[in-house]
């Protein structure tokens, strides 16, 4: 059972930390700092707050097999205090797994510029369709 919280961690971890690489190589050429690297910070708190949930699992996880293995150590004790504090519920982990994917997708809308290729779609439909209500044909292309 171990393994499996080991191979979660893990692939979880150089998932992300590539994709933080791929945004930070290849960020958007815009002239504001945001604009730039918004969507490697956004990618970048993403994975922490997107490992903190399999990270725990794999630390109570060692923590327990040590002990099995070892008896009590006060190195598990701290371990276990700290995998148990509040801020490491299970309400809170859904919270940060919850806000992690929201960072991830607002970078990531970022990175390929979701918004300004929407208006353009829109603006472009809003053109055809004005061109159609006036009933005239099109100036250029195929029927022009």
């Amino acid at each position: 059972m171990i393994y499996s919280y080991i191979f979660t961690f893990t692939l979880l971890l150089v998932v992300m930390t590539n994709m933080c690489q791929y945004f930070a190589t290849y960020r958007p050429r815009k002239p504001d700092w945001w604009g730039c690297w918004g969507p490697t910070v956004l990618m970048a708190l993403s994975t922490v707050l997107l490992l903190v949930a399999p990270l725990k699992n794999l630390v109570v996880n060692i923590c327990m097999a040590s002990f099995r293995a070892n008896g009590f150590d006060s190195t598990i004790e701290r371990m276990l205090d700290l995998a148990y504090m509040p801020v490491f519920g299970e309400r809170e982990m859904r919270y940060y797994t919850m806000l992690a994917y929201v960072f991830m997708l607002w970078g990531t809308a970022m990175h390929v510029d979701l918004a300004r290729k929407f208006t353009a779609l829109v603006d472009k439909q809003r053109v055809q369709r004005i061109a159609k209500s006036m009933g005239g044909k099109q100036e250029c292309g195929p029927a022009g």
